[in-house]
């Protein structure tokens, strides 16, 4: 596993882009490409100067020329069809759209299926806490899974219908983080092992960072070998479908130990996962690539 070496990039174009982006008029010219493509259903699509200018709300053909200049280059294409939307700024639309700048609205503390992975009991709650989706145990008041939740995600949902989007979403971002690929920006990731020792049980997590945005995540090791197809496959034997849970209610088979870690080194990553299932077991091993090998288990009358 690779360490990371952060480096700041702060240049005059960066304070530039962000800098045309401070103005109502020049939103409101990405924001009519945008709904122009939308209605028109056509990715990509060019406007006129006139068109443009038609759709948004300004006194004068040479202030408008103005703003559509600044946005020109980082946010908006000149062609000689007309302008469109660069991939930047259809980013910036759906930025403003999903409400990413915004305070994330909170909702009831709701009660999850799940089993504390420390204390063992079924008590998890799920919660806003600081722009956060968290999970926590009522009973013995630790966090077990705290997770991004953007605005956009909280409207038009109950809570309960806020819990189970981000229960659906867990597993998906989680397959990305294991191939090295950030959620967030698609950058690059490097993981470490974190060991952390609890009530005499050694747990341990992959911390992952993004190179490009620095986004960190925790997820138990263990879950990496439950997104292989074996493994996936053996629960699916015993009428588990794992991956259709959000990954809190999988935390189960680790405190019950029906899933059980030996990790016989850290760096490199060497692991070996037991899971067993009514008296029948599976076992694979994790290296350093994250990469999951199923291996054979040794009969029960060997020594």
């Amino acid at each position: 596993m690779t360490s990371r070496e952060d480096e700041v990039r702060i240049d005059e174009d960066v304070v530039d882009a962000i800098g045309a982006l401070g103005n109502r008029t020049r939103l409101e010219i990405l924001l009519a490409l945008a709904e122009a493509q939308r209605e028109r259903q056509e990715r990509w699509l060019r406007m006129s100067f006139t068109e443009l200018y038609d759709a948004v709300d300004v006194s004068s053909t040479s202030q408008f020329s103005y703003h559509l200049d600044r946005l020109v280059g980082p946010f908006v294409a000149e062609t000689p069809e007309g302008y469109r939307l660069t991939d930047a700024g259809d980013r910036i639309v759906r930025t403003i759209l999903a409400g990413l700048y915004e305070n994330t609205r909170s909702f009831d503390e709701t009660a999850v299926e799940g089993i504390c992975v420390f204390c063992g009991t079924d008590s998890l709650v799920a919660a806003v806490d600081k722009s956060q989706f968290v999970v926590r145990c009522s009973s013995c008041d630790a966090r077990v899974l705290t997770d991004l939740l953007p605005e956009s995600q909280t409207r038009h949902r109950s809570a309960s219908e806020i819990v189970d989007s981000v229960g659906a979403r867990i597993w998906g971002s989680f397959t990305l983080i294991r191939d090295g690929v950030c959620p967030e920006c698609y950058g690059p990731i490097d993981t470490d092992v974190d060991a952390h020792r609890h009530d005499g049980r050694t747990l341990y997590t992959l911390e992952s960072t993004c190179r490009e945005c620095w986004l960190t995540t925790h997820v138990p090791l263990e879950a990496v070998a439950v997104l292989h197809p074996a493994v996936a496959g053996f629960f699916w034997e015993h009428r588990i479908a794992v991956l259709e849970h959000p990954l809190w209610e999988f935390f189960e088979h680790i405190a019950s130990r029906t899933v059980r870690t030996d990790v016989e080194s850290v760096d490199p990553l060497a692991a070996t996962v037991d899971i067993t299932l009514d008296g029948e077991t599976r076992r694979v091993e994790i290296d350093d690539d994250l990469i999951v090998t199923p291996v054979a288990q040794p009969d029960a009358d060997d020594p």
